[in-house]
């Protein structure tokens, strides 16, 4: 069975103007749906032309047509001189049966075309944006079902030129925003390169190459996150963490221990968790037990169901006092976990160790209590 033609002249007209219906809401410009109406409308109403005109201010620009002679295409009328402007102005479909009959009609603009009768209806009646008017080679009275074709296709026809704007819209916002994350990209590996030199400088000897060898782990651990984040939509989270401690590691071999299933979480949960796993560590480095030789850090996740949870233990580390507790450090913590991943955070700087919980869910859901208690460093 060979499938339908909608030009064939055997299709109803409730046939073709579902097939137009369904081709406008996939139209992605306007021109496509100009050319949909176009192509279309004449076969569905049986009359002998068709006008598509769009409003430019006080204008009104007769864009496209079909009929068995020539109409206005590419002229502009004012709005208050032709039919399309009057359906426009009063916002409802203007039926005209005989325009010999009609005084608001400007016959010399119809003295050399073809047209009789009229039925012209607006674009997005409640603020016309346009209109798409049917024309008769003689007097004609169109009949009910006519007109409602013609303000179906009409309502489709602003749809899709709604959708045709969205798409317009969301295309410069993604547009802008790739420009802004490749600019972003760029500032960030000319910091790297710019700390990598600044330590060589400034540094001598071992202690600029631990540095630098830092930094370039760093460079690394960003460069890999990022390339992951924007191929796939989600990362297992034992990956993620170790791209974000993998730096660390470098100067503290066998220090950090990873513990935990593995288990993909969506992209939009694992950049605020990889940011909180680095902040962890980063404070580690500073004053926490990744700062002297003796400390370890214990990394733990689990899941039941969708609420997941990770605790970050610190152990043989210095002697905690309250460095960090309200300080910079902390509250990016909180704002990362509390308002991106929607999670609440534990985050205790017991004498012995700093321990921190994290828990969330995947998707979007409600906060997830935290209900078990962390355990003691050391026991």
């Amino acid at each position: 069975m060979t499938p339908l033609d909608y030009t064939d002249q055997q299709a109803t007209p409730l046939a073709v103007l579902t097939h137009a219906i369904a081709q406008l809401a996939g139209a992605r410009d306007a021109s496509h749906v100009v050319g949909i109406i176009r192509a279309t409308a004449r076969s569905m109403i049986g009359c002998q032309g068709i006008a598509v005109i769009r409003k430019e201010d006080d204008l009104c620009h007769y864009i496209e047509e079909d009929a068995i002679g020539a109409l206005w295409k590419g002229q502009k009328f004012p709005a208050s001189a032709c039919v399309s402007g009057w359906a426009m102005a009063e916002r409802k479909t203007i039926v005209i049966p005989d325009i010999d009959h009609e005084d608001r009609v400007p016959r010399e603009l119809y003295q050399d075309t073809f047209v009789r009768a009229i039925a012209m209806t607006p674009v997005r009646p409640q603020d016309p944006i346009g209109a798409i008017g049917a024309y008769w080679a003689a007097p004609y009275q169109p009949t009910r079902m006519e007109i409602e074709i013609l303000e179906a296709l009409a309502s489709a026809a602003a749809t899709a030129i709604e959708n045709v704007r969205l798409i317009v819209a969301l295309s410069g916002a993604l547009e802008e925003a790739e420009l802004a994350r490749d600019e972003l990209r760029h500032r960030v590996k000319n910091a790297y390169m710019g700390a990598q030199s600044l330590a060589k400088l400034s540094i001598k000897g071992e202690a600029a190459d631990d540095l630098v060898g830092r930094i370039q782990a760093l460079s690394r651990a960003h460069s890999l996150l990022d390339e992951r984040m924007s191929r796939d939509a989600s990362i297992d989270i034992r990956d993620l963490i170790e791209i974000e401690v993998e730096p660390y590691r470098n100067t503290a071999p066998g220090r950090i221990v990873l513990s935990g299933p593995s288990m993909e979480i969506d992209s939009t949960r694992a950049v605020p968790l990889g940011l909180s796993i680095n902040e962890l560590a980063t404070n580690a480095l500073k004053h926490g037990a990744l700062s002297i030789e003796s400390g370890t850090v214990e990394i733990t996740w689990s899941r039941n169901g969708e609420a997941i949870s990770l605790s970050w233990i610190e152990t043989n580390g210095p002697r905690v006092g309250n460095i960090g507790r309200t300080g910079e450090g902390s509250g990016l913590l909180a704002r990362l976990v509390e308002r991106q991943l929607r999670g609440t955070l534990e985050h205790i700087f017991d004498p012995a160790g700093v321990r921190c919980r994290i828990a969330f869910r995947q998707g979007e859901h409600p906060r997830v209590p935290v209900g078990v208690s962390l355990p003691v460093a050391g026991k």
